[in-house]
């Protein structure tokens, strides 16, 4: 008789448990902000993002600067500086995770030949084609179209247009900053009425970006 209540008991307090657990199944649950907000985010920040290639907010920006090297700038001459100091801004559009649209000022220093003196500059956009090695480090490689100018003292102004390319390198130092080092080419740029020369960049700089 005593087994036989405590098992009614046990049965009784099961039901009832289990009683209550549907009703609280039934009833409206309490909003869960905090999983909401977490939700959205990742809703609005993955690949589904409105912009093009699914890059969320695909802009960036930044400079470098470095030396200039006016390859046969000094050939057969004497008392010649072929380098200089070099800086540039630049700007882009991340269209991919590997494939970006960047435009750029350039200034190439000055050159200096006897009595004259040669003040180089380019205005790029360049086809930036990105490949990662690990979490925090990637290398590019770059093409695309310049418009350079020359200010020579003794012939005045020159410009033109040309080809450019060059190899870089990126490192992550934050979510929104990578360290950027790079060399670029800027072919048969004219320093003068009656010379060309290719000058080459290297430089480093920082990179901010928005993604």
């Amino acid at each position: 008789m005593k087994f036989f209540k405590q098992s009614l008991l046990v049965i009784g307090v099961v039901s009832a448990i289990a009683g209550v657990t549907a009703v609280q199944a039934d009833l409206p649950q309490p909003f869960d902000y905090k999983k909401a907000s977490t939700n959205y985010v990742d809703n609005t920040t993955s690949g589904g993002g409105s912009s093009f290639g699914g890059v969320a907010n695909p802009y960036y920006f930044g400079g470098t600067i470095g030396t200039s090297d006016g390859k046969s700038y000094c050939e057969g001459s004497s008392n010649c500086e072929d380098s200089d100091t070099a800086w540039k801004l630049f700007g882009g559009y991340k269209v991919t995770n590997n494939l970006s649209a960047e435009a750029a000022y350039v200034n190439l220093g000055d050159l200096h030949k006897k009595n004259s003196n040669s003040d180089v500059s380019a205005v790029t956009l360049n086809a930036v084609g990105s490949m990662p090695v690990s979490d925090k480090f990637e290398v590019f490689g770059k093409v695309g179209a310049m418009r350079w100018s020359s200010d020579n003292s003794n012939d005045g102004s020159e410009s033109g247009f040309g080809v450019t390319y060059g190899v870089g390198a990126k490192m992550q130092m934050s979510e929104t900053t990578k360290l950027r080092a790079e060399w670029e080419k800027f072919p048969g740029v004219e320093t003068s009425k009656d010379d060309k020369t290719d000058v080459n960049m290297l430089s480093v700089g920082v990179e901010l970006s928005t993604y």
